[in-house]
């Protein structure tokens, strides 16, 4: 059986190598991409039996990774941080799913499915129809934030403020914790606008439910649950007041 590795990460991919090397070693990984769109091309070009694919990269999700496909006769496993509203569909689905970090039972679990799925002379590919009406858009309902040696998860609804720090993201959540993780506010922004969250600026991204007030003078501020005042940009008035849904 051979396998085609996609996610952003490529401590991810490294890691996913080395575990099916060890729990399924008929599995045959014969490409790896971090770049989805590099990873659309590997796809067309090899031809797996299998492909591991991760939901949340930037730029293009999982999901629309295999739309921009289009037809596909290979079968999926989806490798997720985000435990969110969608995953029993996935479960009910011919779709897996593993939930980072990948146990290794499970791991070789999903993989015996496949390979059950394989032995059918006409397999049914209807469960990714099934699956793309259900969660064309993944919304979590907790985050998984890289942090040293592991993963934190935090639910969406305790993040007060997100705010750029240049390569790094501070979270700011409701018991006033500080979470420093190693990406970037625009890898954040699409997931957590689905959420009810805004970019206010360059170097905020703001949760409304957190929200207490919007001050119009002082060329205007929202003034957070945890007493914060984050200034709202000019160029991202217009953005705000739109989801505020009032004529502020």
């Amino acid at each position: 059986m051979t396998a085609i590795l996609i996610d952003d990460e490529p401590n991810a991919t490294e890691a996913l190598t080395n575990m099916l090397r060890m729990t399924t070693p008929d599995v045959e990984v014969i490409a790896v991409a971090n770049d989805p769109q590099r990873g659309i091309e590997l796809i067309q070009e090899r031809q797996p039996d299998l492909l591991f694919l991760d939901i949340q990269m930037p730029h293009m999700t999982g999901f629309e990774l295999l739309e921009k496909l289009g037809k596909f006769n290979f079968s999926v496993i989806f490798t997720t941080a985000y435990d969110q509203y969608a995953l029993q569909a996935f479960k009910v689905s011919a779709v897996d799913y593993l939930l980072k970090p990948i146990d290794m039972d499970e791991l070789e679990a999903s993989v015996g499915k496949v390979r059950e799925r394989m032995k059918s002379t006409q397999p049914d590919f209807s469960a990714f129809e099934r699956l793309f009406q259900q969660v064309q858009k993944p919304e979590p309902q907790r985050i998984a934030l890289p942090i040293g040696d592991g993963l934190m998860f935090v639910p969406v609804a305790d993040i007060v403020r997100l705010q750029s720090d240049s390569n790094y993201t501070m979270f700011y959540l409701i018991n006033r914790d500080k979470v420093l993780v190693s990406r970037t506010l625009g890898d954040y922004e699409d997931m957590l606008v689905r959420q009810n969250f805004c970019r206010v600026h360059h170097s905020h991204i703001i949760n409304l439910a957190q929200m207490k007030r919007y001050i119009k003078t002082d060329g205007g501020y929202a003034e957070m649950s945890d007493g914060s005042k984050v200034e709202i940009s000019r160029r991202k008035k217009d953005d705000f007041v739109a989801m505020l849904g009032a004529g502020v």
